[in-house]
């Protein structure tokens, strides 16, 4: 395994989420399709990130992937980490419900069961309270797929001190 994993998934996480119509109005309302990228790193993070001062109320992503476990010597189980959390100014929705489960249930429909994670499909775990901070909430979920451990590399000459088979 040389965790080129992280990089991808967090990529792929990222061009899912700003290239979704709905995910990028519930996060900012004020940004069109075509300048969704601008939200990469202002708030749409692929790593864990709580903003120390924010002037005004917004609306945060936030994913991460880590190796909870292997397997074995051909299978781990990555698992990717998604904060969703807004400013309590931003929580009700204009239609009715809160914003943050809306955005999870957006961020659901897109990336549960996508064969682009992993071998087969991603897996949805398990979603958790979560307050980053005064007079923020949100929601963690967590995703579950199942990769190789170690690549292959015929190249790569056997160690001396092994036996070749016969």
């Amino acid at each position: 395994m040389n965790l080129q994993e992280f990089f991808d998934y967090k990529n792929q996480l990222m061009k899912d989420i700003l290239t979704n119509e709905e995910i990028v109005k519930l996060v900012n309302e004020d940004i069109q399709m075509e300048d969704a990228a601008s939200l990469a790193y202002t708030q749409v993070f692929p790593c864990e990130y709580v903003p120390e001062t924010v002037q005004a109320g917004k609306t945060f992503i936030c994913f991460d992937v880590d190796v909870q476990r292997s397997l074995d010597k051909t299978f781990l189980i990555p698992t990717i980490y998604v904060w969703v959390f807004t400013h309590r100014s931003n929580l009700r929705l204009p239609e009715g419900g809160v914003r943050t489960d809306k955005l999870c249930s957006e961020i659901c429909k897109v990336i549960n069961g996508s064969r682009f994670y992993g071998l087969g499909e991603l897996n949805f775990f398990a979603a958790k309270r979560f307050a980053p901070m005064t007079d923020y909430q949100g929601k963690m979920m967590t995703f579950t797929a199942k990769d190789f451990n170690r690549q292959y590399d015929p190249k790569r000459p056997t160690p001396a001190n092994r036996r070749e088979g016969i």
